[in-house]
């Protein structure tokens, strides 16, 4: 009962997720979409302060995104394996759906505002806990620091929430139309269900190099996480990402 009643919450967030995009993408919007094509390597597999996997152990993470003209709407998959020590038959360790709608509220202010949703799909894991579900909503603002707040909420496996504060700037190296150093930061708080209060901070460094439709971006990482959260406190990763937009 537990495995059917799982299949059927998947399928049927699923089915929202597309249905939702469907609904509210105007036609006229879906004959004009773009679509973008990353292919992530980094040393580690790093989120929200917890080492996914085992340290230093090297993670692929390809993703596909779908644009939907000027409507605000996104979709796309993402999905990420460990490069080490795999059985050649071995699938992806996770794979996560989503669908994001993104709109100005004032050009004046810059003020914009995001809703989404996230189906996070294991298929490696035990039964009963392979995917769970996420939606959240976030505030920007169109300024040089580019600051944003994001309340995430996980109702499906956890029932946990995690908030958000980041920021970051791009520096030119050399002309405007040359490689940018792009650096960010964030810290957050969270709910476990036990716990409120601080749960990490992240900082980023990146450059951007980019000719045609083709990007490169090696980056490197840094968190500081709670013990609850990660028992060494922080992690260092790596790695490069390779866009391609079409």
């Amino acid at each position: 009962m537990k495995k059917l009643y799982g299949n059927r919450v998947q399928l049927l967030s699923q089915f929202i997720l597309l249905t939702g995009i469907l609904l509210i993408t105007p036609a006229n919007a879906q004959e004009n979409m773009s679509v973008g094509i990353t292919l992530d390597s980094y040393s580690g597999y790093i989120w929200r302060g917890y080492v996914i996997g085992e340290n230093n152990k090297a993670a692929i993470q390809p993703s596909i995104e779908l644009g939907f003209g000027e409507s605000g709407v996104t979709a796309g998959a993402w999905g990420s394996f460990f490069a080490q020590n795999r059985n050649a038959l071995d699938g992806s360790d996770e794979i996560d759906l989503y669908a994001d709608y993104s709109m100005t509220l004032s050009e004046e202010s810059g003020v914009g505002i995001s809703v989404g949703f996230v189906e996070y799909i294991f298929p490696n894991g035990s039964e009963g806990e392979k995917h769970t579900q996420e939606a959240y909503i976030g505030f920007s603002l169109d300024n040089a620091l580019a600051p944003s707040i994001t309340f995430n909420y996980d109702f499906g496996l956890f029932d946990v929430w995690y908030l958000v504060f980041s920021s970051g700037v791009d520096v030119p190296l050399g002309s405007e139309d040359g490689p940018a150093l792009s650096l960010g930061g964030s810290i957050a708080v969270s709910d476990d269900g036990d716990k409120t209060g601080f749960h990490d901070i992240t900082v980023t460094a990146s450059v951007g190099f980019g000719a045609g439709s083709v990007s490169i971006s090696p980056a490197i990482g840094f968190t500081y996480a709670d013990t609850k959260i990660n028992p060494d406190n922080s992690a260092f990763w790596g790695g490069v990402s390779i866009g391609f937009s079409p």
